[in-house]
């Protein structure tokens, strides 16, 4: 079914195959080899809190008579992979816990302590969300923005309705900045690294051609090439740099490459392995898997996602001093619903 405005209003819906379901193509055309969804793209739906218009789109799709549609979605993927390539225990703690709660904590003057237990820590997350939602979507745009090297400027640029002004995101991401200065390190080691900046300031032959023309390869085997990560000034002898054109997408790769590597893994033994539960899936929705169930298999098919989704993955080994175990897992949350818009 194809669709149209006409009369101020749109005619029609997304097109269909024989079968009343809407067939997407997947591709990896994202830089940071995410999996994209195009014609149609289910994977950005319009967002927002309580958007009517989300709303509105979701409820086109319901389940058929006898099935309900499950989902489940890896908690705070990227922030713990942040954590990870940092080299930071306290950050992955945080951001399996609640990294954004967190945040607003200190930005409600009710901040929580590393010294509190993991229950503790999640009691008082759960009471600052449901104390002040607004603050806590800031801290959650603030902290993904920030991992990904987003300045105070565009920060405001992008949500304007979040941030007051240019002084109040510079404001919120200082007090990132401070709670977890790793973050910043992280960003420049891994660009020195990239750019071949220490073959420069130790001295080393430097050879026009191939300076800066550097790699990064995933604990997955993604390779990715980066070709402008830090921009060099020579003043008055001495060669300073400022971050280049490549800089957010090469601290953009690590952890969303990765992630994207972790859901199709887990999708590939939901298939091979469990193929009357992998039958049931119907779409990636970045770090979700969405499928469709009868009713009676419900609960095994959400044990079963759970059981592969938060298995330890082998590809990252943990420092045994962190105390976290020998390999990083992440955790999941499950939904369930009749029609997507009443996921719950």
């Amino acid at each position: 079914m194809t669709s149209e405005w006409r009369d101020n209003r749109i005619i029609g819906g997304f097109p269909t195959g024989a079968d009343g379901r809407v067939h997407g193509t997947f591709t990896h055309n994202p830089s940071t080899l995410r999996l994209s969804l195009v014609d149609p793209n289910l994977q950005t739906i319009p967002r927002g809190r309580g958007s009517e218009v989300q709303r509105w789109v979701k409820e086109c799709f319901v389940c058929p008579p006898g099935k309900v549609f499950w989902a489940r979605d890896y908690s705070g993927i990227e922030a713990v992979l942040v954590g990870y390539f940092a080299g930071s225990p306290t950050y992955v703690r945080a951001a399996k816990l609640g990294v954004h709660a967190f945040l607003a904590s200190h930005l409600l003057d009710d901040p929580a302590d590393w010294g509190w237990s993991d229950v503790d820590l999640k009691g008082h997350f759960a009471q600052i969300k449901e104390r002040d939602l607004v603050v806590y979507d800031t801290a959650k745009r603030c902290v993904h923005g920030s991992n990904y090297m987003m300045t105070p400027n565009k920060m405001r640029f992008e949500y304007p309705e979040t941030f007051a002004s240019i002084k109040d995101a510079a404001r919120i991401q200082g007090l990132y900045h401070e709670l977890f200065p790793e973050i910043r390190l992280w960003h420049r080691e891994t660009c020195q690294r990239v750019d071949g900046t220490r073959s420069r300031e130790e001295g080393g032959a430097i050879d026009p051609w191939t300076l800066g023309v550097c790699q990064v390869r995933n604990p997955f085997g993604y390779l990715h090439r980066f070709y402008n990560v830090l921009d060099w000034e020579k003043i008055e002898g001495k060669w300073y740099s400022t971050y280049g054109t490549d800089a957010k997408r090469l601290i953009a790769f690590l952890p969303q490459s990765t992630a994207a590597a972790i859901i199709k893994k887990a999708g590939r033994e939901l298939w091979y392995q469990y193929p009357w539960v992998g039958q049931t899936m119907r779409l990636w929705i970045h770090d979700e898997i969405f499928g469709e169930v009868s009713h009676a298999d419900l609960d095994t098919c959400l044990a079963v996602s759970q059981e592969v989704m938060e298995a330890e993955h082998k590809e990252l080994p943990l420092d045994p001093a962190w105390g976290m175990g020998s390999y990083l897992s992440i955790g999941t949350e499950a939904k369930v619903g009749k029609s997507w818009a009443e996921m719950g």
